[in-house]
């Protein structure tokens, strides 16, 4: 995942976590972000059995205050170090910017502390959740699939992501308009950083939201403010992703603006990721226009994040009209969308696909 958010762990925070691990005595650090930095604001030493000390989470969780909070177990590696559970608390009550910087930074803290010393980890956005009957319940969630091997679930999502998806693929015939494919919900991060694209531009705080697919959820990957020559270098190259980008440009000398999705998948993604991100893209423009109540203009897609620029996403929001007839009508010319639609007789909609290797589009277009 990529460090959207921008905020990095400090080296104080470094260094406790260290020591934590090495003196085997802390048994809760609190984390929180103070100016732009992650940092420790708490911490409990281990004075009983995991169950009795787990009580105490409820003590570093405030109503309106996201905070992570890791938590050594009384189980040991074999290299003689304690397992540790990673707790994300972020509270319906917080502020939207705390809650999109706590969702999009997650990754990050784990990530440079070492995510091979986290065996668990629980995102919640209730007190009830981190409680030992909330923690129990996690448990059972976590072990009710235990007979299936890994290999063996992740066959089954793959059956389940066929069985379901229905191709958008725009034929010569005929059509299929819905696709009811898999339904995975977004979480309120990413509806609440998506809400923002539909407000007036002195008032938003970004334009760029990034999403992506993590145990069963569409979560927020990032949200910031991206020039449209940029934005190619803003998706994640490496792994699949949904992107929001509220594309502001000029067209017929008005200055417009238009929210886009862009649906990014790499042929270097898992079979599995392939097929889940496929099967739900469909789904998370529903949700989005549902939920954050925003318009999506357009749909594109590609397996390359630097065919996204300025001149991709014109050619398909104001695709040129052909000036070129005879006795029996349209003659295309086969340099724009419409053109190349209406000689495979298909009709507008849909995903926006990049031309295929060695027939690279214009570099540049005529506006009607």
């Amino acid at each position: 995942m990529s460090h959207q958010s921008g905020i990095q762990v400090s080296e104080e925070l470094t260094k406790t976590f260290n020591e934590a691990v090495s003196s085997g005595d802390t048994r809760i650090l609190r984390v929180s972000i103070v100016n732009e930095s992650l940092v420790s604001t708490a911490m409990t030493k281990v004075e009983g059995s995991f169950d009795e000390d787990y009580n105490k989470i409820d003590t570093h969780l405030e109503d309106k205050t996201p905070a992570y909070l890791l938590v050594r177990t009384d189980e040991k590696t074999t290299a003689g170090e304690y397992n540790w559970l990673f707790l994300c608390y972020v509270p319906d009550g917080a502020k939207v910017r705390d809650k999109m910087l706590y969702a999009s930074t997650k990754a990050t803290l784990t990530k440079e502390l070492g995510d091979s010393k986290f065996t668990d980890s629980i995102y919640g956005t209730q007190k009830s959740e981190f409680s030992k009957d909330g923690y129990k319940k996690h448990l059972a969630h976590k072990n009710a699939d235990a007979p299936l091997t890994q290999r063996e679930r992740e066959l089954a999502e793959i059956k389940a992501a066929e069985a379901q998806a229905v191709t958008d693929y725009q034929g010569t015939t005929t059509r299929k308009t819905y696709a009811p494919g898999i339904a995975f919900p977004l979480t309120n991060p990413a509806v609440e950083a998506l809400g923002v694209l539909k407000q007036s531009k002195s008032e938003r705080s970004h334009n760029f939201v990034t999403l992506l697919l993590d145990k069963e959820k569409i979560e927020l990957d990032g949200a910031s403010t991206v020039a449209i020559k940029d934005i190619k270098n803003k998706i994640n190259a490496d792994a699949p992703r949904f992107t929001f980008y509220l594309f502001e440009h000029e067209h017929n000398g008005e200055s417009k603006e238009a929210i886009v999705f862009i649906y990014t998948c790499p042929p270097t993604s898992k079979i599995r990721e392939k097929m889940l991100y496929s099967s739900s893209k469909a789904n998370v423009i529903t949700g989005a226009v549902n939920q954050a109540d925003i318009q999506v203009m357009k749909k594109f897609e590609t397996s390359d994040p630097s065919d996204v620029t300025e001149d991709y996403l014109l050619e398909d929001l104001y695709p040129v009209t052909p000036t070129t007839t005879s006795s029996t009508g349209f003659i295309p010319t086969g340099n724009n969308v419409n053109d190349r639609i209406q000689m495979l007789g298909g009709t507008r909609g849909g995903f926006k696909r990049p031309t295929a290797p060695g027939r690279r589009r214009p570099a540049t277009h005529t506006q009607s």
